[in-house]
C-alpha cells in the first residue's frame, strides 16, 4: 500500500492537518512555488484504520516514526529538519533542483 503510493508519486509527504511541522514543510514547498507537486497524505483526515497501517508502513520504510516524511523518487528525502537545515545553508533551491522537483 504505501510502497505503491511512494511508486505512484515522485514527490510524496505524509502529514497530519494539525502538526505544525507539517504545516513548516508545506509552507517551504509553497515558498518555492511546488506544493501542488508535492503529492500530501492527510493521515488524520483519512479512515484511521487506513492511517494506522499507512502510518506503521512509512515508520518501516523510513526508520521513525515522523510526520511530516517526505519522499523524493521512492527515497526518504527527510523531514521537516532536513528542510530547516537546507533553509539555513541555503540550499533548498539547488537540492529541489537536484531532485526535479523544481
Amino acid at each position: 500500500m504505501t510502497a505503491d503510493l511512494i511508486k505512484e508519486h515522485r514527490f510524496l509527504m505524509s502529514s497530519k492537518s494539525w502538526c505544525p511541522d507539517c504545516k513548516y514543510a508545506k509552507a517551504i514547498f509553497d515558498k518555492y512555488k511546488v506544493l501542488d507537486k508535492v503529492y500530501t497524505i492527510e493521515l488524520d483526515k483519512i479512515d484511521p484504520r487506513e492511517a494506522d497501517v499507512l502510518e506503521k508502513q512509512f515508520t518501516a520504510i523510513s526508520g521513525r516514526k515522523w510526520v511530516p516524511t517526505i519522499f523524493f523518487d521512492g527515497k526518504v528525502f527527510g523531514t521537516e529538519q532536513t528542510l530547516k537545515q537546507l533553509e539555513s545553508r541555503d540550499s533548498t533551491e539547488k537540492a529541489f533542483k537536484d531532485a526535479g522537483l523544481l
